[in-house]
C-alpha cells in the first residue's frame, strides 16, 4: 500500500470530504458569476432545497405565467430522482472511486485500474441492484404535473449505455416520462452527437460559448422517452441543443439538481437565452452522503469482493447492449417525439 493511501478512512482528506464546504464556496461562486445575468430575468431564482415541493411550487408559478405548454421541467437522475438502495454503486460511491483512481491510483480499495474499467463497474452495479425515489411522493407529485400538460425529461449525467438499466429502475419506480417528454425533431434514433464545435450555431449554441465551455469533440448522447443521457458533458450546453430542436415554445425551465455545478450551469444557459429558470440545488441525500464520505467504507468494499467472488469463473454480466452506430445530428430529419 502507498503511503498516499494508508490515511485513515475516517479523517477525510479535505479535498475530497468537505462536501459541505466546497458547496457553499461553489454557490459563491456561481452567484458571482450569474449575478449580473439574473438582475435581467426578474422572475428568475437560484436556490437550494430539500423538499421537492418546493419543485412544484415552481412549476405551478409559471404555468400561471406562461401556461402549460410553454414550461419544461428537467430533472437529474442520481440522488435527485433516484438514489441507491446501498452505497455500493451510488453517486457517492461512484465519485470517490474517481477521487481515488485519479489521486490516490494504488489505493486498495479501488475497483477498477482505469475510467472505462470504473464504467463498467458502475454498469455492472447498475443491472444488478435497484434503487428509489429521495421522497417517496416523488412520482405522484410529478405524475400530477404531468397530467396538467408540462413537459418533463430527465437530464443527466449518465451515458447512453446504461439506457437499459435506468429505464428499468425508472418505471420500477413509478416515474413515466415517455408520453409528457419535450417534443423535438431532427433528433437520430439511438447515440448521436449533440453538436458540432465548427458549426455550433446549427445546435443552438453560439462560437462565444464553445470556447467559454472549451467545448471539444462531443460524446455520443441519446434522447428517448424523455430521458436526455449526455455522458457527463455540460447540462447547460445539453439543454440548449435539445431547445434548439423543441416543437413548443419554452418560456421557461424549472431544473432540479443535486451537484450545484450543474444547477449553475442551467441556469446560466437558460438566462442567457432570455427564458424565466428556477434552478434548484436538492440537498435531500446531503446528509446520507455525509455520512458515506466520512465512513471507513469497509462495508462497500466488502459487498463488491463478494460480487467478484460470485463472478469468479462465471460469464461476465452484460454491461449493456452494445450502442448504436453513433451519427451525425442532421437538420430536417423527420418528426420526432422522443422515442
Amino acid at each position: 500500500m502507498s503511503k498516499r493511501s494508508q490515511c485513515s478512512p475516517l479523517t477525510p482528506r479535505a479535498d475530497f470530504f468537505s462536501r459541505s464546504e466546497k458547496a457553499t464556496i461553489a454557490w459563491c461562486a456561481i452567484l458571482a458569476h450569474v449575478l449580473s445575468s439574473a438582475l435581467t430575468a426578474h422572475a428568475s431564482e437560484l436556490r437550494a432545497t430539500k423538499d421537492f415541493a418546493d419543485v412544484v411550487a415552481a412549476v405551478e408559478r409559471y404555468v400561471e405565467k406562461y401556461g402549460a405548454e410553454h414550461v419544461l421541467l428537467a430533472l437529474d437522475i442520481d440522488n435527485t430522482m433516484l438514489s441507491m438502495d446501498n452505497d455500493l454503486g451510488s453517486d457517492h460511491w461512484f465519485e470517490w472511486q474517481r477521487y481515488l483512481l485519479e489521486n490516490e491510483p494504488d489505493s486498495p480499495l479501488l475497483v477498477a485500474d482505469t475510467f472505462d474499467g470504473l464504467l463498467k463497474v458502475q454498469g455492472i452495479l447498475y443491472n444488478m441492484t435497484h434503487m428509489h425515489p429521495p421522497q417517496a411522493e416523488q412520482p405522484e407529485m410529478i405524475a400530477k404535473l404531468q397530467d396538467r400538460g408540462i413537459a418533463t425529461i430527465l437530464l443527466t449525467s449518465r451515458g447512453p449505455e446504461f439506457r437499459g438499466s435506468t429505464e428499468r429502475e425508472l418505471d420500477r419506480c413509478g416515474y413515466k416520462f415517455a408520453n409528457t417528454a419535450l417534443p423535438v425533431r431532427g433528433v437520430p434514433d439511438g447515440t448521436y452527437l449533440a453538436y458540432d464545435p465548427a458549426k455550433p450555431e446549427k445546435d443552438g449554441l453560439t462560437r462565444a460559448e464553445v470556447v467559454t465551455f472549451k467545448l471539444s469533440a462531443p460524446r455520443p448522447v441519446s434522447y428517448s422517452n424523455g430521458l436526455f443521457m449526455t455522458a457527463g458533458q455540460h447540462k447547460g450546453v445539453m439543454l440548449l441543443t435539445l431547445l434548439k430542436d423543441a416543437t413548443r415554445d419554452i418560456k421557461a425551465v424549472v431544473y432540479l439538481d443535486d451537484n450545484v455545478r450543474h444547477v449553475g450551469n442551467v441556469f446560466s444557459a437558460a438566462v442567457d437565452r432570455n427564458l424565466d429558470v428556477a434552478s434548484f440545488h436538492y440537498q435531500h441525500e446531503d446528509t446520507r452522503v455525509q455520512r458515506f464520505n466520512y465512513s471507513d467504507k469497509k462495508d462497500v468494499d466488502s459487498r463488491w469482493k463478494a460480487i467478484e467472488r460470485e463472478m469468479d469463473g462465471k460469464p461476465k454480466v452484460a454491461v449493456a447492449t452494445a450502442p448504436r452506430k453513433v451519427v451525425i445530428k442532421r437538420r430536417h430529419c423527420r418528426p420526432c417525439c422522443c422515442r
